[in-house]
Protein backbone atom coordinates (compact mmCIF):
# COMPACT_ATOMS: atom_id res chain seq x y z
CA UNK A 1 0.00 0.00 0.00
CA UNK A 2 1.23 3.46 -0.91
CA UNK A 3 0.65 6.49 1.33
CA UNK A 4 0.17 9.84 -0.38
CA UNK A 5 -0.20 13.32 1.07
CA UNK A 6 0.25 16.92 -0.09
CA UNK A 7 3.08 19.32 0.67
CA UNK A 8 0.99 21.41 3.10
CA UNK A 9 1.57 18.56 5.61
CA UNK A 10 5.08 20.00 6.09
CA UNK A 11 6.70 16.57 6.24
CA UNK A 12 10.49 17.00 6.37
CA UNK A 13 12.32 15.45 3.42
CA UNK A 14 14.02 12.97 5.75
CA UNK A 15 10.64 11.59 6.88
CA UNK A 16 9.30 11.54 3.32
CA UNK A 17 12.24 9.36 2.34
CA UNK A 18 12.13 7.17 5.45
CA UNK A 19 8.39 6.50 5.15
CA UNK A 20 8.30 6.21 1.36
CA UNK A 21 5.45 8.71 1.11
CA UNK A 22 4.36 10.36 -2.14
CA UNK A 23 3.95 14.14 -1.75
CA UNK A 24 1.80 16.09 -4.22
CA UNK A 25 2.91 19.74 -4.23
CA UNK A 26 0.77 22.76 -3.42
CA UNK A 27 1.17 25.57 -5.97
CA UNK A 28 2.63 28.83 -4.64
CA UNK A 29 2.27 32.09 -6.57
CA UNK A 30 4.78 34.84 -5.76
CA UNK A 31 3.12 37.89 -7.31
CA UNK A 32 2.53 36.53 -10.83
CA UNK A 33 5.06 33.65 -10.82
CA UNK A 34 3.77 30.21 -9.82
CA UNK A 35 5.88 27.27 -8.63
CA UNK A 36 5.47 23.97 -6.83
CA UNK A 37 6.09 24.30 -3.10
CA UNK A 38 8.53 21.40 -3.23
CA UNK A 39 10.69 23.35 -5.73
CA UNK A 40 10.98 26.51 -3.60
CA UNK A 41 13.84 27.35 -1.27
CA UNK A 42 12.22 28.15 2.09
CA UNK A 43 14.66 30.90 3.09
CA UNK A 44 14.36 32.55 -0.33
CA UNK A 45 10.58 32.43 0.01
CA UNK A 46 10.62 34.28 3.33
CA UNK A 47 13.14 36.78 1.95
CA UNK A 48 10.68 37.48 -0.87
CA UNK A 49 7.88 38.07 1.67
CA UNK A 50 10.16 40.51 3.52
CA UNK A 51 10.67 42.36 0.22
CA UNK A 52 6.91 42.81 -0.13
CA UNK A 53 6.17 40.01 -2.58
CA UNK A 54 2.59 38.76 -2.27
CA UNK A 55 2.23 35.01 -1.84
CA UNK A 56 -0.91 32.98 -2.54
CA UNK A 57 -1.55 29.24 -2.50
CA UNK A 58 -3.55 26.87 -4.69
CA UNK A 59 -4.53 23.31 -3.87
CA UNK A 60 -3.12 20.56 -6.11
CA UNK A 61 -5.28 19.89 -9.14
CA UNK A 62 -7.00 16.55 -9.71
CA UNK A 63 -4.48 16.02 -12.50
CA UNK A 64 -1.54 16.18 -10.09
CA UNK A 65 -3.18 13.59 -7.86
CA UNK A 66 -3.98 11.45 -10.89
CA UNK A 67 -0.26 11.47 -11.76
CA UNK A 68 0.67 10.34 -8.25
CA UNK A 69 -1.91 7.54 -8.25
CA UNK A 70 -0.84 6.42 -11.74
CA UNK A 71 2.78 6.30 -10.59
CA UNK A 72 1.77 4.13 -7.63
CA UNK A 73 -0.04 1.77 -9.98
CA UNK A 74 2.97 1.63 -12.32
CA UNK A 75 5.22 0.68 -9.39
CA UNK A 76 2.97 -2.24 -8.62
CA UNK A 77 1.24 -0.81 -5.53
CA UNK A 78 -2.14 -2.43 -4.98
CA UNK A 79 -3.84 0.50 -3.21
CA UNK A 80 -3.27 4.08 -2.05
CA UNK A 81 -4.14 5.86 1.18
CA UNK A 82 -4.29 9.58 0.40
CA UNK A 83 -4.17 11.75 3.55
CA UNK A 84 -4.96 15.46 3.41
CA UNK A 85 -5.77 18.80 4.99
CA UNK A 86 -9.15 19.63 6.55
CA UNK A 87 -11.77 20.14 3.80
CA UNK A 88 -13.11 23.16 5.73
CA UNK A 89 -9.82 24.91 4.98
CA UNK A 90 -8.89 23.65 1.52
CA UNK A 91 -10.38 21.92 -1.49
CA UNK A 92 -7.49 19.43 -1.57
CA UNK A 93 -9.66 16.50 -0.43
CA UNK A 94 -12.06 17.26 -3.30
CA UNK A 95 -9.24 17.28 -5.85
CA UNK A 96 -7.89 14.00 -4.51
CA UNK A 97 -11.38 12.48 -4.55
CA UNK A 98 -11.91 13.34 -8.20
CA UNK A 99 -8.61 11.71 -9.13
CA UNK A 100 -9.33 8.69 -6.94
CA UNK A 101 -12.59 8.07 -8.80
CA UNK A 102 -10.66 7.62 -12.06
CA UNK A 103 -7.61 5.80 -10.66
CA UNK A 104 -6.67 2.31 -11.86
CA UNK A 105 -6.21 1.05 -8.28
CA UNK A 106 -8.28 1.55 -5.10
CA UNK A 107 -7.63 4.94 -3.46
CA UNK A 108 -9.00 5.89 -0.05
CA UNK A 109 -8.99 9.67 0.51
CA UNK A 110 -8.88 10.75 4.16
CA UNK A 111 -9.99 14.17 5.41
CA UNK A 112 -7.91 14.53 8.58
CA UNK A 113 -9.83 17.51 9.97
CA UNK A 114 -6.51 19.21 10.73
CA UNK A 115 -3.82 21.15 8.87
CA UNK A 116 -0.09 21.73 8.54
CA UNK A 117 1.95 19.27 10.63
CA UNK A 118 -1.28 17.89 12.03
CA UNK A 119 -1.66 16.12 8.68
CA UNK A 120 1.91 14.84 9.01
CA UNK A 121 0.98 13.33 12.38
CA UNK A 122 -1.84 11.45 10.67
CA UNK A 123 0.58 10.27 7.99
CA UNK A 124 2.95 9.02 10.70
CA UNK A 125 0.12 7.14 12.43
CA UNK A 126 -0.88 5.48 9.16
CA UNK A 127 2.71 4.65 8.19
CA UNK A 128 3.44 3.12 11.60
CA UNK A 129 0.29 0.98 11.29
CA UNK A 130 1.21 -0.22 7.78
CA UNK A 131 4.81 -0.92 8.84
CA UNK A 132 3.40 -3.13 11.58
CA UNK A 133 1.44 -5.17 9.05
CA UNK A 134 -1.84 -3.28 9.36
CA UNK A 135 -4.39 -3.06 6.56
CA UNK A 136 -5.68 0.10 4.89
CA UNK A 137 -8.77 -0.04 7.13
CA UNK A 138 -6.55 -0.28 10.20
CA UNK A 139 -4.45 2.65 8.98
CA UNK A 140 -7.59 4.75 8.52
CA UNK A 141 -8.71 3.71 12.01
CA UNK A 142 -5.34 4.88 13.38
CA UNK A 143 -5.85 8.28 11.75
CA UNK A 144 -9.38 8.55 13.09
CA UNK A 145 -8.09 7.76 16.56
CA UNK A 146 -5.20 10.23 16.63
CA UNK A 147 -6.72 13.15 14.69
CA UNK A 148 -9.13 14.35 17.42
CA UNK A 149 -6.28 14.25 19.97
CA UNK A 150 -3.94 16.52 17.97
CA UNK A 151 -3.43 19.96 19.50
CA UNK A 152 -1.57 23.00 18.28
CA UNK A 153 -0.39 26.43 19.32
CA UNK A 154 1.55 28.94 17.25
CA UNK A 155 2.65 32.55 17.08
CA UNK A 156 2.14 34.71 13.99
CA UNK A 157 3.81 38.08 14.46
CA UNK A 158 3.41 39.27 10.88
CA UNK A 159 0.53 37.27 9.43
CA UNK A 160 -0.74 38.94 6.24
CA UNK A 161 -4.39 38.56 7.29
CA UNK A 162 -7.10 36.50 5.65
CA UNK A 163 -7.30 33.17 7.44
CA UNK A 164 -5.11 34.33 10.35
CA UNK A 165 -6.46 37.12 12.58
CA UNK A 166 -4.30 40.25 12.72
CA UNK A 167 -3.79 41.50 16.27
CA UNK A 168 -1.41 43.86 18.10
CA UNK A 169 1.88 42.41 19.29
CA UNK A 170 2.48 38.72 18.72
CA UNK A 171 -0.78 36.77 19.02
CA UNK A 172 -0.72 33.22 20.29
CA UNK A 173 -3.13 31.21 18.16
CA UNK A 174 -4.63 27.75 17.77
CA UNK A 175 -6.41 26.10 14.86
CA UNK A 176 -9.57 24.46 16.23
CA UNK A 177 -12.39 23.01 14.14
CA UNK A 178 -11.19 24.68 10.96
CA UNK A 179 -11.07 28.13 12.62
CA UNK A 180 -8.14 30.08 14.07
CA UNK A 181 -8.66 31.14 17.68
CA UNK A 182 -6.64 33.75 19.57
CA UNK A 183 -5.34 32.45 22.91
CA UNK A 184 -3.20 35.27 24.32
CA UNK A 185 -0.93 38.16 23.31
CA UNK A 186 2.84 38.09 23.67
CA UNK A 187 5.28 40.98 23.66
CA UNK A 188 8.20 39.17 22.06
CA UNK A 189 9.15 35.90 20.38
CA UNK A 190 10.77 34.71 23.60
CA UNK A 191 7.63 35.45 25.60
CA UNK A 192 5.57 33.65 22.95
CA UNK A 193 7.82 30.60 23.37
CA UNK A 194 7.35 30.67 27.17
CA UNK A 195 3.58 30.93 26.83
CA UNK A 196 3.56 28.05 24.35
CA UNK A 197 5.56 25.84 26.71
CA UNK A 198 3.05 26.50 29.49
CA UNK A 199 0.14 25.83 27.14
CA UNK A 200 1.52 22.50 25.91
CA UNK A 201 2.42 21.32 29.41
CA UNK A 202 -1.14 21.89 30.59
CA UNK A 203 -2.19 19.00 28.36
CA UNK A 204 -2.72 15.67 30.15
CA UNK A 205 -0.61 12.57 29.73
CA UNK A 206 2.65 11.85 27.95
CA UNK A 207 3.01 13.65 24.65
CA UNK A 208 4.85 13.59 21.36
CA UNK A 209 5.57 17.08 20.04
CA UNK A 210 6.65 18.65 16.75
CA UNK A 211 8.08 22.17 16.71
CA UNK A 212 8.27 24.18 13.50
CA UNK A 213 9.55 27.61 12.52
CA UNK A 214 9.24 29.81 9.47
CA UNK A 215 11.97 32.40 8.72
CA UNK A 216 15.40 32.11 10.29
CA UNK A 217 14.56 34.96 12.68
CA UNK A 218 12.23 32.58 14.56
CA UNK A 219 14.62 29.63 14.79
CA UNK A 220 16.15 30.62 18.14
CA UNK A 221 12.73 31.01 19.76
CA UNK A 222 11.66 27.65 18.29
CA UNK A 223 14.86 26.10 19.71
CA UNK A 224 13.98 27.40 23.17
CA UNK A 225 10.45 26.05 22.82
CA UNK A 226 11.72 22.63 21.71
CA UNK A 227 14.38 22.42 24.43
CA UNK A 228 11.98 23.39 27.22
CA UNK A 229 9.49 20.74 26.08
CA UNK A 230 12.17 18.09 25.57
CA UNK A 231 13.39 18.38 29.17
CA UNK A 232 9.97 18.87 30.77
CA UNK A 233 9.44 15.21 31.60
CA UNK A 234 5.99 15.21 30.00
CA UNK A 235 7.21 15.00 26.41
CA UNK A 236 8.50 11.71 25.04
CA UNK A 237 10.17 13.12 21.93
CA UNK A 238 10.34 16.33 19.90
CA UNK A 239 10.39 16.41 16.11
CA UNK A 240 11.51 19.49 14.20
CA UNK A 241 10.19 20.74 10.88
CA UNK A 242 10.22 23.86 8.76
CA UNK A 243 7.08 25.90 8.20
CA UNK A 244 7.02 25.92 4.41
CA UNK A 245 5.52 28.32 1.87
CA UNK A 246 2.02 26.77 1.79
CA UNK A 247 1.61 27.58 5.50
CA UNK A 248 3.92 30.59 5.76
CA UNK A 249 1.93 32.39 3.04
CA UNK A 250 -0.87 32.57 5.63
CA UNK A 251 0.96 32.72 8.97
CA UNK A 252 3.78 35.05 7.87
CA UNK A 253 7.54 34.80 8.09
CA UNK A 254 7.70 35.36 11.87
CA UNK A 255 5.68 32.30 12.79
CA UNK A 256 6.61 29.27 14.87
CA UNK A 257 4.78 26.84 17.07
CA UNK A 258 4.07 23.30 18.15
CA UNK A 259 1.77 20.38 17.45
CA UNK A 260 1.28 17.64 20.02
CA UNK A 261 -0.41 14.24 20.17
CA UNK A 262 -0.54 11.39 22.71
CA UNK A 263 2.56 9.25 23.09
CA UNK A 264 2.07 5.48 22.82
CA UNK A 265 1.34 3.79 26.13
Amino acid sequence: MRICTDSSAQLPASLVAALGVDVVPVSIALDDRAADETDLDVDAFYAALADGVRATTSQPTPGRFAEAYAAAHARGDREVLSIHVDSRISGTVGSAGLAAHEARLPVAVVDTGTASFGVAICVLAAAETVAGGGSRREAVDAIEQVAPAIGNVFAAADAPGGRIPVAPGIPLLSLVGGQTETLAPAGSLDEAAELMVAHVLRQPGALRVAVGHAAGATEAAADRLADALKWSGAVVDVLRYRVGPSIGAHTGSLSFGAFWWPAPA
